[in-house]
């Protein structure tokens, strides 16, 4: 094999699990290559029945258009449904999570010889391709059991990695130009609790780091929490965002699921809505204008419009930026899936577009509440994304030169031409301060 493509499905820790098997193939010397690859990874997810689905057509399509390729599924679905994917043609390789996804076990599970200094070959990574922003995995698998989630089944308990092992490869990240980095997992409010430790633990080393240039220049990054549920944002967390404004992005997103009891109940979630509101009152106290985004599930069994309407007030009080809206998909395997009381499909798709509408004025008030604010933008050309997880746009002609990876700029709220909302632009700060701009 000369020749390997990535497919990934599904979350961060995903993305960032296809990133190590990449590197670990690369240093065996394959190419990265396209639709003509002699070898296909295809790392999956299995949170949802449709993800499955697609995974598996996917898979069936790779092996229409190039048959001579060998495909190697792995990732949940792989640990949920391997015998099944194993009959799918050109499939080779089925290897789930854990021990199997370590680069050494994966080279050797691929045919490779590996020598014994290589049995040391790091998790980590060095880059994240294709991406401005990098992602690492703080820790993998989940302690917790909601009814409508397999993901403890297919990733197991939640383990962390060392403080030191996070450190070296956010610092490495940052030397190689990447200004932000955004911790991920599938429980990261839970990183620690294997080590006698807490998440702020890791997140005071994180913060200390001075990574330079190799001229000994400090160089600018950014920590972003991928997701972290509202009651595990404890006050040492809170501190050290509000201590460290410019290190840690003022952006939290907080799965709230639902927005009534009782449905919090049936989904075997752990707090109340008016714990989960006092969590949000509790830091936008003492963070300045922070972003709270959230998934929510419609149409869970036994979720009536009463409910329903529990949620859209719970939504409107929290405040949210942005809002995931999910239909309830039935997961084989979990207890949602056993449940009575499903709700019709009609009605799931009207509750899911009414709570869309209703967190599409609430993204459009957070957006005009942030004009004046200053913001570091990571950018992708002439747009990017703020510490508020909000996409800026510049103007390129106030741009000296080509668009550096970021740039410290005040916010403006304008009407969109078409009329449909308001979108940000960012005006560079020197720029900004000479115009006014800072009063908009």
């Amino acid at each position: 094999m000369k020749s390997v493509r990535f497919i990934t499905f599904g979350c961060k820790a995903n993305q960032y699990d296809t990133q190590v098997l990449r590197e670990a193939l690369v240093r065996r010397g394959l190419a990265e290559g396209d639709r003509d690859a002699d070898l296909v990874v295809v790392n999956t997810c299995t949170v949802t029945s449709e993800a499955g689905r697609k995974a598996r057509q996917v898979i069936r399509r790779i092996h229409r258009e190039t048959p001579h390729a060998r495909i190697c599924v792995t990732g949940c679905l792989a640990e949920s449904e391997p015998e099944v994917l194993r009959e799918l043609p050109g499939v080779e390789w089925v290897l789930g999570n854990g021990e199997a996804k370590r680069p050494a076990s994966f080279l050797k599970s691929l045919g490779y010889e590996v020598d014994p200094e290589e049995l040391g070959i790091p998790a980590g990574i060095t880059e994240f391709a294709g991406h401005t922003r990098a992602f690492v995995k703080i820790q993998d698998g989940c302690d917790k059991s909601c009814a409508f989630c397999i993901i403890p089944k297919v990733r197991g308990a939640s383990r962390s990695r060392t403080v030191a092992d996070v450190c070296t490869e956010v610092a490495g990240l940052v030397a190689a130009g990447y200004v932000e980095v955004v911790l991920c997992g599938i429980h990261i409010g839970h990183w620690g609790l294997d080590l006698g430790l807490q998440l702020a633990d890791l997140l005071g080393a994180l913060v200390r780091l001075a990574p330079t240039d190799p001229s000994g220049t400090r160089l600018p990054y950014r920590l972003r929490l991928s997701s972290i549920e509202a009651t595990e944002v404890d006050e040492r967390v809170l501190a050290l965002m509000v201590e460290h404004p410019d290190r840690i992005a003022p952006h939290l997103h907080m799965p709230m699921q639902s927005g009534d009891d009782a449905v919090l109940a049936r989904m075997n979630r752990w707090y109340t809505v008016d714990e989960y509101l006092a969590a949000c009152a509790r830091i936008r106290a003492v963070l300045d204008r922070p972003a709270f985004t959230a998934d929510i599930l419609v149409g869970f069994p036994g979720e009536g419009e009463a409910q329903f309407a529990n949620t859209l007030a719970t939504v409107e009080a929290a405040g949210f930026a942005r809002v995931h809206v999910f239909p309830f998909s039935a997961r084989p395997g979990t207890a949602a899936a056993e449940m009575r009381d499903v709700v019709a499909p009609s009605e799931v798709r009207d509750r899911r577009a009414r709570l869309s509408e209703l967190a599409s004025e609430l993204g459009e008030r957070y957006r005009r509440s942030l004009a004046g604010v200053r913001e570091m933008i990571v950018l992708e050309g002439f747009a990017g994304l703020s510490g508020r997880y909000q996409r800026v746009r510049l103007d390129p002609e106030e741009i000296d030169g080509p668009p550096p990876p970021s740039i410290d700029v005040v916010l403006e709220a304008r009407a969109k031409a078409d009329g449909s909302g308001t979108e940000l632009f960012g005006r560079p700060v020197a720029r900004a301060a000479s115009a006014g701009a800072a009063s908009v």
